[in-house]
């Protein structure tokens, strides 16, 4: 059964987990062959752990910006520019993580 136009439809899961190391982490998605960015989350560990996260394209380009955050981020798109057109790699970028802790990072591609 696909969607209500008939078309197939194909959702990948990005999913990777890291570590931030004096406050900071990189992950580099896998090849997204061109897509939309449904659903966003960076989890840390501990509910009180206060970071920043942003996405940015391999050529530098900050496509997402997220503020300060205590423990999640879970963008579904209500206050963000998601879903979001994706093509190539992305760096998901952690910063100011106090204190240094385990995240995972999911991304949720309609493609």
């Amino acid at each position: 059964m696909g969607n209500p136009i008939g078309e197939e439809m194909n959702i990948y899961r990005y999913e990777v987990t890291n570590n931030t190391a004096s406050g900071s982490a990189t992950s580099t998605t896998l090849d997204v062959r061109g897509g939309l960015l449904r659903q966003f989350i960076v989890r840390a560990n501990t509910l009180t752990t206060l970071f920043r996260v942003n996405v940015a394209e391999s050529n530098g380009a900050t496509v997402l910006e997220y503020g300060y955050h205590n423990g999640e981020i879970n963008d579904t798109g209500s206050e963000s520019a998601l879903p979001l057109p994706m093509l190539g790699r992305y760096n998901v970028n952690i910063t100011n993580a106090s204190p240094n802790d385990v995240f995972t990072i999911r991304a949720i591609v309609q493609e």
